[in-house]
């Protein structure tokens, strides 16, 4: 009786699966076999994910390639460093692979294990070219003379040219056009569009002219003067008056009628002067003055330099976050797709009598859930979009997608010590501090001697023309001409103590610079470190997360054979599929973690691969 009950349960759960197979025909997309549902449960991020075609849902085993001991070898004998994320062309080329099942990889180093290119689902790494040793290897290509990649975005996602633009209707900031595009092309619209590099360009000219404007004290000043007049004494007009009465006083003692008093004469005059002027540099003020601006003028180029550096690596992190985003959609549209074949398994057990209702209402009450999660990762995608749009000041009717596939970004060729090396020599915030320090050694040479006596010459000539209104023809009228030369030293004796405290300040300032490069240097090496280890995690991650991702789907197909026989829980199925779901977030977590990271390392270290990034040097 009791084998008789086993063969019954089996025929319905036969009969089960060969009815999902029917109403799949004319419905969503159920199992409808066991290799099809497995299948249905890869990862679908649209076009962005790659995977191999001639995987196997069914092995839980992966390939191992023997030829990664030998590379091991090989690496060890010519002390070539550790390639994060690369795979061996020489292994490929020279040596078979022979591929072992394993349900457990062997043990490798994290500088050699790689990906096998033939290993179920793994996600191809692009094979760098042959580069010399220590080069590091980026995703970016070589920027031309004026810091803007050749990748020809579209022309749709220009800004408008006006940055005071201000949208007044709805339809100036409605979505129109959605455009993908890809990460190069998202870090060449930053450096076109980017208001903070626009900025430090402008304080970069700003400085410039401040530097003219001191050079300029190499050079005497000219100046040339005109007056034009026309004068009219007052005095002149008072002394008319009293002439006038003392020539009435004297009729009125002779009873003569009064004669009237001349008229007061004015006079035109035409003065024009020639001058130049020149301040003797006694004691090298106005030379550290000029090295001062000149610092000032390299600092703001550094900072151009550090400010395209950081773009870069924050247009990078918002792309990589638009891509987990979309990894998040794809993974949540896939669970849902998994709560709704279980829901259909778990009724039609039901309807063949041998299910619960208790299992269809906790595969509805899953469906529900899966479905609340796509609903939050719909939202996550479309503000990540929004933020990748902020970054790059495109058009306020333009939306991004991410056009790249969701795989390794490159390899790094350098070693952790290379790495700090490098970073050393090419972090613009490290020289930055070193300028700083020379500003102000030239600002406090400057001072100290403006204590000093301070000499200025001068020259002046002058011509002078006068026409007066007397008549007398030995009034002074025409023309003349005359010059003057003129020296004058100066010495600030007291001041009150004010330049020597001004001293003091630039001291400061100067001991201020050096802690901070000391303060830097050191987070720079830890910025390095956290980089590179951060790398060597993600790559084992990387591997670690595919095996994960097999075995769960495997799970999943189990636990729903298990549950269509009878001798299955609905509760098992749950979890097989919140296992997968977990597996495939860990996997797009492991992919995504290593971009950032290896954009993190070339953060750290920068000005990679030329050390130019940009025209300035």
């Amino acid at each position: 009786m009791r084998v008789f009950r086993q063969i019954v349960v089996l025929g319905v759960g036969a009969a089960i699966t060969f009815g999902n197979v029917g109403q799949s025909a004319s419905a969503q997309p159920p199992v409808q076999s066991q290799e099809s549902s497995a299948e249905s449960n890869q990862l679908p991020v649209g076009q962005n994910v790659k995977l191999d075609p001639k995987t196997a849902p069914e092995k839980a085993s992966e390939s191992i390639a023997l030829s990664a001991s030998s590379q091991v070898k090989e690496n060890s004998a010519t002390g070539n460093p550790p390639q994060l994320g690369s795979n061996s062309e020489t292994a490929q080329k020279s040596q078979p692979v022979v591929a072992v099942e394993s349900a457990k990889p062997a043990p490798t180093s994290i500088a050699q294990r790689a990906p096998s290119p033939k290993s179920p689902n793994i996600i191809p790494v692009p094979i760098s070219p042959p580069a010399t040793r220590g080069t590091p290897i980026e995703s970016f290509p070589l920027n031309p003379p004026n810091r803007t990649l050749e990748t020809k975005p579209p022309r749709t996602l220009e800004p408008n040219p006006n940055p005071l633009l201000f949208p007044t209707q709805p339809e100036d900031v409605r979505i129109e056009e959605t455009q993908a595009i890809t990460l190069q092309q998202a870090v060449d619209i930053a450096r076109r569009n980017s208001p903070t590099l626009q900025i430090a360009d402008l304080q970069l000219q700003q400085t410039r002219s401040v530097l003219r404007e001191q050079q300029a004290a190499l050079y005497p000043d000219l100046n040339f003067q005109m007056d034009a007049s026309r004068s009219v004494s007052a005095g002149g007009e008072l002394g008319v008056r009293a002439q006038q009465r003392n020539l009435n006083f004297q009729a009125s003692q002779t009873g003569q009628p009064a004669t009237q008093a001349g008229p007061n004469l004015g006079s035109n005059s035409l003065n024009s002067t020639l001058q130049l002027s020149y301040d003797v540099d006694l004691f090298g003020r106005r030379l550290a003055n000029i090295r001062a601006a000149r610092e000032q003028l390299r600092f703001r180029e550094l900072d151009v330099e550090r400010q395209a550096e950081q773009l870069r690596f924050d247009v990078s992190d918002a792309y990589y976050n638009l891509q987990d985003a979309d990894g998040q959609v794809a993974i949540r549209q896939a669970s849902v797709r998994n709560a709704q074949q279980s829901l259909r398994d778990a009724e039609a057990l039901e309807r063949a009598g041998v299910g619960t209702r208790f299992a269809v209402l906790q595969a509805q009450a899953n469906l529900a859930n899966e479905q609340q999660q796509l609903a939050n990762a719909r939202r996550d995608q479309r503000i990540r979009q929004r933020q990748l749009a902020e970054e790059l000041n495109v058009s306020q009717s333009s939306n991004l997608t991410a056009g790249d596939p969701v795989e390794q970004a490159g390899s790094w060729k350098m070693s952790l010590e290379e790495s700090i090396v490098q970073a050393f020599k090419n972090r613009a915030e490290l020289e930055q501090q070193l300028v700083q320090r020379d500003i102000s050694k030239q600002q406090r040479r400057s001072i100290l001697a403006g204590r000093l006596p301070q000499l200025s010459v001068s020259g002046s000539y002058n011509v002078l023309g006068q026409d007066p209104d007397d008549p007398n023809p030995f009034a002074a009228r025409g023309w003349a001409d005359g010059y003057a030369i003129r020296a004058s030293l100066t010495w600030s004796i007291f001041d009150g103590g004010a330049a020597r405290a001004r001293v003091k300040q630039r001291d400061a300032d100067i001991a201020i610079a050096e802690s901070r490069f000391d303060q830097l240097r050191n987070q720079v090496r830890r910025e390095v470190e956290q980089a590179y280890f951060g790398l060597e995690s993600s790559f084992e991650n990387i591997e670690t997360s595919e095996a994960g991702v097999l075995q769960s789907r495997e799970a999943l197909r189990l636990a729903r054979l298990r549950f269509q026989a009878g001798v299955g829980t609905q509760t098992d199925v749950i979890q097989a599929e919140t296992d997968l779901t977990r597996a495939e977030r860990n996997r797009l977590l492991a992919i995504i973690g290593y971009n950032r990271s290896l954009a993190s390392l070339q953060r750290a270290v920068s000005n990679l691969p030329s050390n130019n990034l940009s025209r300035t040097p």
